[in-house]
């Protein structure tokens, strides 16, 4: 048969905020890179489409597809863009109506019937990893795929699931990704020694954690690992074929099994491979001899999961980490020279004015906290804060049910105690204005995103200072008196 894999253009989406999305958001499609590589392995001809990294138009993107003509096509999507999911798998029913097309991600695994639209033939719940090679044999052979757990299938007009997939336990017996089918050469990403050509490595399935906006349907709790010689192995090739000296580490806590991030790290510099790497992790699991370890294997980025202050919010959120975990993190991450990021989160459960203030006070006081991101807290379905939000508990209430609009940035879909929609979406131009006005952390803007980004970056300062939100006005009245009364960058931290 011949396969291809589609993965639409997402970033144009999100307005003015896409030039930072493209910098840093646009990925290899991983998940359907790892489907394409099952498909190779039964003898079918198989194409990936990224239009994002080919920068195709929905209706050049098609073309595409025509051109090919597949008897299967497999797409996956996330909720924020299900929506232009779903209009592709209907441009192309128009085009190719005889053609199936295979939908999976975490939307569907969620949602399962109420996302299983009339353009999709079958949908994949879960892992993919068994019931995708399962499936492929039996519609192969016309065969009923009825037997094969984890699929949404028709049945007439009826819809069938065929009971949940069980995950992948061996995880060394996932096949590399199909990174040949992917333009390799496109995935660039800034960072502080510059933009480079990256590759996405996971070495880790599921998380043991309880965060109430994260949702765990597709890997599950259960942690599984990788073997670190396979992962190391792995690397080795991409660096050889593509020529990609940089990697980023798609588990979700990359220092949670101490051990096992220890022994790669250990590989990587006894076998001299000489890239550098980032991932994310808790500030809590982390110290200085595991950083010290990373910095010599070629860390150069790391991310802390911050979200609040307020302690209150954390309780809600189950945040279980100290606060003085990430003062101290970021303490030694700067000792190592690895670019350190803290993300924020606004509109939790328990947000008030007061709660926004004091997150934002704690980003600028904090001369140890260098670069810091502010999202806008989004209720995604399969979380916990997406059932308080329609319990409307905490003080959150959901007022969109347009999934195209579960974005991060420039939009807000719940209403959090007295803070409205538009309120959370100025006060997160203002926390953008407010963290980055003190001149040492322009550089750091100014090498990841560009020119383009540092003049978005003060476009948000000035429209905060026309509008005279409190935060704003909140710091830079301290912070400038400070500046010319002491002529000493480095001290506006005691402002």
């Amino acid at each position: 048969m011949r396969i291809l894999f589609l993965y639409p253009k997402w970033t144009s989406d999100y307005g003015e905020i896409s030039h930072f999305a493209k910098k840093a958001g646009v990925w290899p499609p991983l998940n359907i890179a790892y489907l394409a590589a099952i498909a190779e392995k039964f003898g079918h001809k198989v194409k990936i489409i990224d239009a994002e990294v080919e920068n195709l138009s929905l209706t050049k993107m098609v073309d595409e597809v025509v051109s090919f003509n597949p008897d299967l096509i497999g797409m996956t999507a996330t909720t924020p863009f299900f929506h232009l999911v779903e209009r592709a798998a209907c441009l192309i029913k128009l085009a190719l109506p005889c053609v199936s097309v295979l939908l999976g991600g975490v939307h569907i695994t969620v949602l399962k019937e109420k996302a299983f639209k009339h353009c999709f033939d079958y949908g994949f719940v879960g892992e993919a990893d068994e019931s995708f090679p399962a499936f492929l044999k039996k519609y192969d052979s016309k065969e009923s795929v009825s037997d094969i757990p984890g699929i949404l299938f028709r049945d007439g007009k009826n819809i069938k699931y065929t009971g949940d997939v069980s995950p992948v336990i061996n995880m060394d017996s996932l096949l590399w990704p199909a990174y040949h089918l992917l333009k390799m050469d496109k995935y660039r990403i800034g960072t502080l020694q510059g933009i480079k050509n990256f590759a996405t490595i996971m070495t880790v399935r599921g998380c043991p954690f309880k965060c109430i906006f994260c949702s765990t349907k597709v890997f599950g709790k259960n942690v599984r690992m990788r073997s670190p010689q396979l992962i190391i192995d792995e690397i080795k090739h991409i660096k050889k074929r593509y020529n990609i000296n940089h990697f980023i580490f798609l588990d979700d806590t990359l220092t949670m099994n101490r051990d096992h991030i220890l022994k790669i790290c250990e590989l990587i510099i006894k076998e001299k491979l000489n890239i550098t790497f980032e991932g994310s992790t808790r500030a809590n699991l982390v110290d200085e001899k595991i950083i010290a370890k990373l910095s010599e294997a070629g860390m150069i980025r790391i991310s802390f999961g911050l979200e609040s202050v307020d302690e209150n919010i954390r309780k809600l959120m189950r945040k279980e980490v100290p606060l003085e975990s990430y003062v101290i993190a970021n303490k030694i991450t700067n000792k190592y020279g690895i670019e350190t990021l803290n993300s924020c989160m606004i509109g939790l459960p328990g947000e008030t004015k007061d709660t926004i203030k004091k997150t934002l006070s704690f980003l600028r006081d904090t001369y140890e906290v260098k670069q810091a991101n502010i999202s806008i807290a989004v209720p995604y379905p399969g979380t916990e804060l997406y059932d308080m939000a329609k319990k409307e508990m905490h003080g959150l209430k959901l007022i969109v049910d347009d999934f195209s609009k579960f974005r991060r940035y420039n939009v807000s879909v719940m209403k959090v105690g007295d803070l409205s929609p538009e309120d959370l979406i100025r006060f997160q131009n203002d926390a953008f204005a407010s963290i980055y006005l003190p001149p040492w952390r322009w550089m750091p803007v100014l090498r990841k995103s560009g020119f383009l980004g540092l003049i978005l970056t003060f476009k948000r300062l000035i429209k905060s200072i026309a509008c005279g939100h409190f935060e704003l006005v909140f710091i830079s009245k301290k912070y400038w008196k400070l500046k010319l009364a002491t002529g000493n960058m480095k001290h506006a931290k005691d402002y």
